[in-house]
């Protein structure tokens, strides 16, 4: 499970990073000072710190400082009133910077995206006949740091498959030329069981559970991109945050 360590003094920040990083499967941990947050880095393993600045007694870039010494594997969001440009002058290297004025979901995002950095790598395999679409796929999963690889239909994904063994989940198209996504799901099922399938189709979500009421997970292509990649997020990351 990916444990994340909150250090700011106000109680309201704390529960309300609190509040959201349970909601989303996360372990939490608290600090309301430097000197507790040491204690805690001391006797947990902890994967993200979320740091305030102006905190009592010690400054978090002074802690940010001492602690980068002791737990260098330890990535740090600085998250503070100060804009982001001021925080990046006072708390140098951090993995990244939130302004606490910007939205919730902004701080989320980046939490996630530095949980699939310190996540086992899993490529992605897109097959679909469409050439546009696994473009659109692939431009936008690799924004978000994931590895695509391509195949055109299932031949050749599952000769894909049997090559790279890093690949973590496969969305997949139903209507295609050659092999319905039906006999490349049962093959895939059989032949790669730890892979993940999240079926991708013009038809209904619920219709794609009529067709494949065994596929992992199902998404309408008319649906925003953004529900596609958490989607991907629930399939890939679950088992850390579990």
């Amino acid at each position: 499970m990916t444990r994340i360590l909150i250090v700011d003094d106000e109680e309201k920040v704390r529960n309300m990073y609190n509040a959201m990083l349970v909601n989303e499967g996360f372990e939490v941990l608290n600090a309301s000072d430097a000197m507790q947050a040491s204690c805690i880095l001391n006797k947990e393993t902890v994967d993200i710190m979320l740091l305030d600045i102006k905190m009592p007694r010690v400054y978090g870039s002074v802690f940010y400082d001492i602690m980068k010494v002791f737990h260098k594997g330890v990535k740090v969001i600085v998250a503070s009133v100060y804009p982001v440009e001021e925080q990046k002058e006072m708390v140098k290297g951090a993995a990244d910077y939130y302004d606490k004025s910007q939205g919730l979901d902004l701080l989320l995002e980046k939490i996630k995206v530095i949980e699939r950095s310190i996540a086992p790598h899993k490529s992605i395999l897109v097959i679909d006949d469409e050439p546009r679409i696994r473009k659109i796929y692939r431009h936008y999963l690799q924004e978000h740091g994931y590895r695509i690889i391509e195949a055109h239909d299932g031949y050749a994904g599952m000769e894909v498959l049997s090559k790279n063994k890093d690949i973590g989940l496969v969305i997949l198209d139903i209507a295609m030329p050659n092999q319905s996504g039906f006999d490349i799901h049962k093959k895939i099922k059989k032949e790669f069981p730890s892979v993940k399938v999240l079926v991708a189709s013009v038809f209904n979500q619920s219709y794609q559970k009529l067709m494949l009421p065994d596929a992992d997970e199902y998404y309408d292509k008319s649906e925003d991109a953004g529900d596609l990649v958490k989607k991907i997020e629930k399939l890939l990351y679950a088992e850390s945050r579990a």
